[in-house]
């Protein structure tokens, strides 16, 4: 076995640690919630606006709530409900541009997602300073403005366009685990394809709210 094989063994198999300046052991250093929300398909990621809005860029329609949460994925297949088999396939083996979608709500993450799967994680100041950075840098911009890309799915959200093509392997997926990576969270990314992986990982450490 050559040594090259083995590293991606070793790199595909193992997890990433936590990244201790950011993600410290004791959970009183982590005082702020983050929220790993599943869709299905998709996972999302949620905090209280306060903790970023300072981070956001500015739009007239960008939602303003106690709550937001982020997604990121095809810009045709993520953004129409009624998407069908082929603009699946096309999202899934051709690289395409990509959305963000942003949804405000005013009830606890539990409360407003109730069909949901959800783990809480919590997360240090510096760790939400760092995933609002994170968020703020995938927002496409256009003469130094983020642009609208299209209704959101739900009351008081948005698409907007985003940085980066979607594709297959390339998922909304590990897009929200390198969201959580940013906070320092023990998660690895590059096999966080599916949701339900994102989720495992999410729970490894955080609190199952909701299976």
């Amino acid at each position: 076995m050559s040594k090259w094989l083995l590293f991606l063994m070793i790199f595909c198999t193992g997890c990433l640690g936590p990244v201790t300046d950011v993600y410290p052991e004791d959970e009183q250093l982590r005082p702020i919630p983050i929220y790993v929300v599943s869709h299905g398909w998709h996972v999302g990621i949620a905090i209280e606006s306060s903790y970023i809005n300072h981070k956001l860029p500015e739009h007239e329609q960008m939602p303003t709530a106690d709550f937001l949460m982020f997604g990121w994925g095809d810009d045709k297949y993520y953004v129409n409900p009624d998407a069908g088999f082929w603009l699946l396939m096309r999202a899934a083996f051709l690289p395409t541009r990509s959305v963000i979608h942003v949804v405000g709500f005013n009830v606890p993450v539990e409360d407003y997602f109730t069909g949901s799967r959800i783990v809480k994680v919590q997360i240090s100041k510096e760790g939400a300073d760092k995933f609002a950075e994170y968020i703020e840098d995938r927002f496409r911009r256009e003469n130094d403005s983020i642009q609208f890309a299209a209704d959101g799915l739900y009351n008081n959200s948005v698409f907007f366009k985003a940085t980066g093509l979607y594709f297959f392997p390339k998922t909304s997926n590990t897009w929200t685990a390198r969201a959580l990576r940013q906070t320092g969270y023990p998660i690895t990314p590059f096999y966080a394809i599916t949701s339900g992986n994102v989720m495992h990982q999410a729970g490894k450490e955080g609190e199952v709210v909701r299976e």
